[in-house]
């Protein structure tokens, strides 16, 4: 068999093949299918699942979690990053922006955080993560892997502080979400990443019309489809759980 070595490829696949190499997975994967039908704004739902995850961590302690040293500590902050899509000249590529003690902030906090990061990302010009990535891009294929591990060891591990580096300290937060549905995809599973030391990883889909039924007769109503990945090693089924019923229950009564 013939193969062709592919030098073009993205800074997000050049780092995914550095991170995933055996088997051994504690990723446990569910479906959430919520109702939206009453919440009028959810041409961009991202803003609101964030703010929903963020609600249901500062209620759960247990949720906050990060292992170092095969030991759970508890996070101080809350904070959550979303995978940023960045399309230039055709090619694309994945990144992240990162919302700290976002348990503090108002839903409209949220959404200028999030249009500015997503911004200054698109246009290579964060201050952190842009040195980041461009050092990634400019590494030997065979250095990334050390590097990656390096960087994870040191700053989740060993809790050092790489900021005057320009590289940031815990970057990706304690939960990492994506909008597969602005891809036009329906539902979604995603990996767990073990560099990221993220314990949870939420996937937002299509938001769609299906039927459901309510009090024995059906309607029509708008169904938001959530992916959830969490780390079995963090927490177990009954705290997942209590998560789901505090999720639900947000959007249940959540008005915009």
């Amino acid at each position: 068999m013939a193969f062709t070595k592919v030098h073009n490829i993205s800074i997000f696949r050049k780092v995914a093949m550095g991170l995933w190499e055996s088997a051994g997975d504690p990723s446990v994967y569910g479906f959430l299918e919520i109702d939206v039908t009453h919440i009028r704004n959810m041409s961009s739902p991202t803003p609101v699942v964030i703010k929903a995850f963020s609600e249901v961590m500062k209620q759960h302690e247990s949720l906050n979690f990060v292992m170092r040293f095969g030991r759970l500590f508890r996070r101080k902050n809350i904070n959550i990053s979303v995978m940023v899509n960045i399309n230039e000249n055709g090619a694309h590529d994945l990144s992240f922006a990162t919302l700290r003690d976002v348990d503090r902030m108002t839903m409209a906090e949220i959404e200028w955080h999030l249009a500015k990061g997503a911004k200054q990302i698109r246009r290579r010009q964060d201050p952190h993560l842009g040195f980041a990535l461009r050092l990634i891009h400019k590494m030997p294929h065979f250095l990334t892997k050390t590097f990656l591990r390096s960087f994870a060891f040191l700053s989740h591990d060993l809790g050092i502080n790489f900021s005057f580096l320009r590289l940031p300290k815990d970057p990706f937060g304690s939960v990492i979400v994506t909008s597969v549905g602005s891809l036009g995809i329906k539902k979604a599973l995603v990996p767990l990443v073990p560099f990221t030391r993220a314990g949870v990883l939420v996937s937002i889909g299509k938001v769609c019309k299906e039927p459901v039924v309510i009090e024995n007769r059906i309607e029509i109503r708008q169904i938001m489809h959530l992916g959830v990945t969490f780390d079995h090693r963090l927490f177990d089924g009954s705290q997942a759980a209590l998560m789901i019923a505090d999720l639900e229950a947000f959007f249940k009564s959540y008005k915009d």
